[in-house]
């Protein structure tokens, strides 16, 4: 069988290729992909910022489609840990020193057909609109963070970020139960966006550091949470600096190795740093249960399709600044 795949050839180059598929090995199902998201991580992938993965790579971690011998339709957990680990045996894959990627270590749904672990196959509840299988995944990072979060519904939580993995968080949040979210990004456009959903807190972060603004929109003794979805050594300080006493940082963003810390104000004022990576399983099930409840009445209006053909546009729009749409897809 011969699928059309979208290599990473190099840096910032994207080609597609005509590739033989492998049959589906003991373990294994071939899935024909009906949509993939781009990520920010795929992006960094492609810009050479991501700590780990080189091209060359079939990127695209945010997929669905249809399981070829059983016809059925299904998303992709991307999560391949080793099984055997102190992790892997407690069902955290995500924390598998030797975890490994689909759409990163291995080929991803950036393609016509996908050759993946039977395992790591999950059937798409049925009540979930079509136009919202594709965001299974970044809202189910949203969830993992949200859990990871614990905010009670008194707290007031700040958002740093509010592009996609931004908005997923912010609406995973809203519902856990989070009554006050605001929302802080550079962008008018992704700020508007926040708005369209629900989000009416925003803060234009060029107008001053988040810290300062969200002192005088909530208390000036600091925000209970503040959750970080950019991924900088800067970001990470403000989430800290937003934060009241017995606070605490939720880190989403893909961060760098070292950060600059305050160790008094962890220390003497009780706040915290909380990481988090990725999802479980559990919160794929729940991403799912959200959208199923219609959460996102207008879907298909906050996605921007490309085909196959036009992967390279897809990701130099992405790289160029804010879209002002929720998620960009490729369509093989």
């Amino acid at each position: 069988m011969q699928s059309r795949v979208a290599v990473l050839t190099e840096l910032e180059h994207v080609e597609v290729e005509t590739r033989t598929v492998p049959d589906a090995g003991p373990g294994e199902v071939l899935v024909q992909v009906s949509e993939c998201g781009i990520c920010g991580s795929d992006l960094k992938m492609y810009s050479g910022k991501h700590p780990v993965l080189r091209p060359p790579l079939v990127m695209g971690h945010e997929f669905w489609g249809v399981e070829q011998e059983s016809g059925a339709l299904v998303t992709v957990f991307p999560v391949v840990g080793c099984g055997d680990c102190f992790n892997c045996l407690r069902e955290r894959p995500h924390l598998c020193v030797q975890m490994e990627l689909i759409g990163g270590q291995r080929d991803g749904g950036i393609a016509e057909w996908a050759n993946v672990p039977a395992a790591n196959v999950m059937a798409i509840q049925p009540d979930v609109p079509e136009a919202a299988r594709v965001l299974i995944e970044p809202l189910a990072v949203g969830v993992h963070a949200a859990t990871r979060a614990a905010v009670v519904s008194d707290e007031a939580v700040l958002v740093i970020g509010a592009g996609p993995i931004g908005l997923f968080t912010a609406i995973a949040l809203r519902h856990a139960g989070a009554e006050r979210i605001l929302m802080a990004d550079l962008s008018s456009e992704r700020l508007a966006l926040a708005r369209q959903l629900g989000f009416e807190e925003t803060l234009d972060v060029g107008e001053g550091p988040a810290s300062e603004q969200v002192r005088e929109a909530v208390r000036p003794e600091g925000i209970d949470v503040a959750v970080d979805c950019v991924g900088s050594a800067a970001t990470a300080v403000q989430a800290l600096d937003s934060t009241c006493k017995g606070g605490r940082a939720v880190l989403v963003g893909m961060m760098p190795l070292e950060l600059q810390i305050n160790g008094m104000m962890l220390q003497r004022e009780e706040r915290m740093y909380v990481g988090v990576q990725m999802y479980s399983r559990e919160d794929w099930r729940t991403a799912q249960g959200i959208l199923a409840s219609g959460v996102l009445p207008d879907v298909g209006g906050l996605i921007r399709s490309h085909p196959l053909d036009d992967v390279a546009g897809a990701f130099a729009a992405l790289q160029a600044g804010p879209t002002g749409v929720l998620k960009t897809t490729v369509r093989p």
